[in-house]
Parts: C-alpha cells; structure tokens; sequence
C-alpha cells in the first residue's frame, strides 16, 4: 500500500506539473508551410501531433496522434513542429497539438476561437492563399 500512495505523490509531482506548463508559449515556433504540390491538389484536412519537450525545452520528437490525411501535409507539420523550442522546464513534457490545412485565404471562424484543453497547444491553421 505505501508503495502504491508513494507511485501516486511520484506522479502527482512529476506529471501535473507538466500538464500545468502545456500552456506555455514556445519561445520559436516557424509556422508549418503548405507544399506547393498541396496546394495545386487542393489537399486539406485536420491532424493531431504530440510534440516530446525535452526540459531543455527543444522538441525531442513529434508522433501523430491523428494524420491529416495526406502524408505530404504530415510532413510538413512534423518539420515545422521539431523546429519549435520552449522555454526550459523542470522536466521533459508533451503538448498536443491540433492544426488543420484550409483550401483558401485567411479567415476567422468558430474552431479559432476555442480555447486549447489541458494539455493542448492552440489550433494552428494553415491556409492555402494569403491576402
């Protein structure tokens, strides 16, 4: 039993602070590019990375939670996101990351003004025109 309460207070300290520091801005972060042969084929669509933050605040690796459909868009999301640096942290931590490639020119909507979940970084969206 006092190995179990000792596992939980391990965890309490070493993880929950790392969800608390998810909203943390990266200190660089180049958005994604949308590839010109994305663009000529109209691809779109939404994924989810976690991004591994090492304490240094470099990113250690980037894993698709969920592709955005089109393996050239994935790749352009991962080599974007391995670029971003964090702040130093205590320990190493992940952020998901929602982001969502749009056919067309810049605009507001609803999905951009949620705020992100524990955990989450903000949606990053990708358009295909810039105005």
């Amino acid at each position: 039993m006092e190995r179990l309460a000792l596992f939980y207070a391990t965890f309490l300290l070493l993880v929950l602070p790392s969800v608390a520091h998810a909203k943390e801005y990266a200190v660089f972060a180049p958005p994604p590019k949308y590839p010109g042969e994305a663009k000529a084929r109209h691809f779109t669509g939404s994924g989810l990375f976690a991004l591994h933050i090492r304490a240094n605040g470099r990113v250690e690796r980037v894993d698709t939670i969920q592709s955005i459909g089109h393996p050239i868009l994935d790749d352009a999301a991962t080599t974007a996101f391995r670029q971003w640096r964090f702040h130093p942290n205590k320990t190493a931590w992940v952020l998901r990351i929602p982001i969502r490639y749009v056919d067309g020119p810049p605009r507001h909507d609803a999905a951009m003004s949620r705020p992100p979940q524990t955990g989450y970084g903000d949606l990053i969206s990708v358009f295909s025109r810039h105005e």
